[in-house]
Parts: structure tokens; sequence; C-alpha cells
């Protein structure tokens, strides 16, 4: 789980492919900006009047310490932890195929099995009756199927083949053809022969000192104990970004795009999109807004609202960076990227390759813009206050004590 949060935050960065557009040193791009209204915003914190210049265009900060959480809504529980070992264990969980052994409600089985309903006095298999090698879960198929289809399957014993006499419900909306008659299936007596052929066994790995060693060692786990450390406080930052994160972001405002900036990512956005169109669908973009019903003006429009906020993320993180002394120098990017490698399974050069220096820096970056802003937003006691309206009885009770003052 926090293995995955920076290659999490790689793919997050890199959804539409955003890149640093031409030289900090290029001036003259730098100030070919498009200007947005000042009252471009939509969050409860008032933006400072200081303006900060990064890549994409320039950002006013909203200040962290306005931001408000409540130790309720952000605190870790017992609970919580407890299912974030429980679900980082079954990450690493190994599934082996096991050929003896009895079904039980809890199994997972593999099987052949063919259908063959009555037609004319003789048991005749019909079209999507019959399957080979079919992985059935005991404990959560049997909604998938008709009653009794899957538990007939416990207590059977790998390598057994036998037939189960069921009925398909009256409501069962298919049909199948058998010498060029169309059949109803709904109601039809139905046999089913099962073959038994293996189950399929989950291991999941113990949480101790050595496997938390093996996967967070990268992060100075060295047990059980200084994992709980660790994820007590990746939790926390995440929890307090998820309850204050987008608020700030929507109290920043954006004085001015690049203009370049701009033009390039929505050239490259539209690019990707119509790669993937072509290689998921066969299809081209405008076969794509043909088959949607829209036009290329709503589309174009779409694209640049993406676009947009994708840059204003970008650039309220690099402008934090900047401002809060968090940017990389040589050195420190080097150990940071080494550690992320690590954690990840991979060199800093494989994802330097894969995604280029530039992203692999702003995932840094993203991260300990994060983590400064969950170490410095106010935090007060208790939860954070009801914002829904009081009910008719609520609201007639209030009113009824107003009338009698």
């Amino acid at each position: 789980m926090y293995k995955k949060i920076l290659a999490g935050a790689l793919t997050v960065t890199m959804a539409f492919g955003l890149v640093a557009c031409g030289s900090k040193d290029d001036k003259k791009a730098q100030q070919e900006t498009v200007t947005l209204a000042e009252d471009a915003t939509t969050g409860p914190y008032t933006a400072a009047k200081e303006e900060t210049e990064v890549d994409f265009g320039i950002v006013r900060l909203a200040k962290i310490e306005d931001v408000t959480v409540y130790e309720d809504d952000i605190k870790v529980t017992k609970s919580a932890y407890k299912d974030a070992v429980s679900n980082i264990a079954s990450q690493y969980a190994t599934t082996d195929t096991v050929e003896k052994g009895e079904v039980k409600k809890d199994s997972t089985v593999v099987v052949d099995y063919e259908g063959k309903i009555e037609v004319d006095g003789k048991k005749v298999a019909f079209d999507g009756g019959t399957a080979q090698d079919t992985t059935i879960n005991i404990g959560t198929d049997e909604g998938n199927y008709i009653d009794g289809f899957v538990s007939c399957l416990v207590g059977k014993k790998v390598g057994d083949k036998f037939t189960e006499k069921l009925k398909f419900p009256k409501s069962y909306d298919h049909t199948t053809k058998i010498n060029d008659k169309e059949i109803k299936l709904a109601g039809q007596t139905v046999w089913f022969t099962y073959t038994v052929k293996s189950l399929q066994v989950t291991k999941t790995p113990e949480f101790d000192d050595a496997f938390a060693k093996e996967h967070f060692g990268a992060y100075g786990v060295k047990d059980v104990a200084s994992f709980k450390d660790y994820a007590y406080k990746q939790m926390r930052i995440s929890n307090v970004v998820n309850s204050g994160w987008q608020d700030y972001v929507n109290s920043c405002v954006i004085v001015s795009y690049n203009s370049e900036a701009k033009k390039e990512q929505i050239e490259k956005y539209t690019k990707q999109y119509e790669e993937q169109l072509k290689q998921n669908y066969q299809c081209s973009l405008k076969d794509y807004l043909e088959a949607c019903s829209m036009s290329q003006k709503d589309w174009d429009k779409q694209v640049e609202e993406s676009v947009l906020s994708d840059m204003k993320n970008r650039m309220i993180i690099q402008a934090m960076a900047k401002v809060y002394k968090l940017e990389l120098d040589d050195k420190t990017y080097k150990k940071e990227a080494a550690t992320m490698a690590e954690g990840m399974t991979a060199k800093v050069k494989d994802l330097e390759d894969q995604y280029g220096k530039e992203e692999v820096e702003y995932a840094i970056i993203y991260q300990k813009v994060q983590e400064y802003f969950a170490n410095n937003v106010t935090v007060k006691e208790g939860s954070a206050p009801t914002t829904e309206a009081p009910t008719t009885e609520a609201a007639e009770t209030k009113e009824a004590k107003k009338d009698a003052e």
C-alpha cells in the first residue's frame, strides 16, 4: 500500500503526460500568458497577494496555516492500521493449484461442466451451457449462476465427476437454438455434468519483521514496530490531505497560464487520446465524436478544461516547493530517487527512461509538498462542523422558539 504511494504519484502526475515546457531561461515563452479573472477561485481561504512564477505560469498561493482540519477526522485508528496491514499482506499473496482435497464453502475451485436440456425425449447440450477450466469462488459466485449451480460443488473432491439436476428460473430470459428451433430456457429442467479439476489455494504471507524489512526497508523500516511508526505517519498525511487539500487548491489563484505551455499540453493530450482510441477501439477521434454526438467545439472546450486543471495542480505544487524551499538539488534528487526506485523494486534509470527525469523529480516534490502541507495546517479538536441544513422539524422548533421570544 505505502510502497505504492510513490508509484501512484507518478501515475497521477503523468495522467496527461504533462512535462515542463521549454527552458526556465526562455523569458519570452514565460511572458506569453493567458490572463484569467482575479476571482477565479472557489475555495474558502484567501490567496496571498504575492505572485510566484513557475514553468506553466504565475500563481498566488493560499496560506497553508489558514487551512483548518479536525483531529477526529484525521486521526489514524487502530482498525484503519489493521486493515492497512491486511491489505498490504494480501498484495503479496500467492495462489497455488492443488490437485487433491475437498471443496468447502470458502473454496475456489476449477471445473469443467456441460449442461443439457430435454428436447423430444433426449438430453441435448445447448449453447452457452458448456465450459472448461472455469474458476468458481464458492463463497462469492452463487449469485452469478442459477440456484444450486455453485452450492452443489461443496463436499465434492478433486477428480470427482457427477451430474446435478437443476432448473432455470421462470424469469430466465435466455434462449437456445436446437435443430433450427428456438427454445426458451426459462423454467426448463437442466442437467449439469461437472468434473472437479483442482482447487485454488491462496497463501497470504505473515506480516512479520522480515516481511516489513524486505518490502519497506527503503523507507527506513527495520521491523514491524518501525513499520507501524512509518505507516501511522503516512496515513495521517493522507488523512490531512484528503480533508483539506482540495479546499486549499480551490483557494489558490492562477494569475496567468503560459500560453505556449497550454498549447503544447493541449496538443499532447489530444495526440495521446487519439492514440488510445486507435489502439483500444480502432477508431479515429472524428468517429468517436460522432458516436458521442459531440461537436468539435465541445471537445476542444473539454480538452482545454482538463489541461488547465492539470496545469493548475502542477503550478500549485511547484510554487509551494519554491516558496517553502522544497526544491531538489542534485544530491537530494539522487538520494530521493534512489529511495523511490528501491521502494518500487526498480532502478533510477528505469524510472527516468520510462517517465523522464523531470517527472521523477516532480513525483518526489509532490510527496514533499503534501507532507509539508500536512504538517503545517491548523488542527482543531473534535470533528468538522456539519454544513447540512436543519431538518423541517428542527427548523420549525427553532422558528417556534423565536416566535415565543
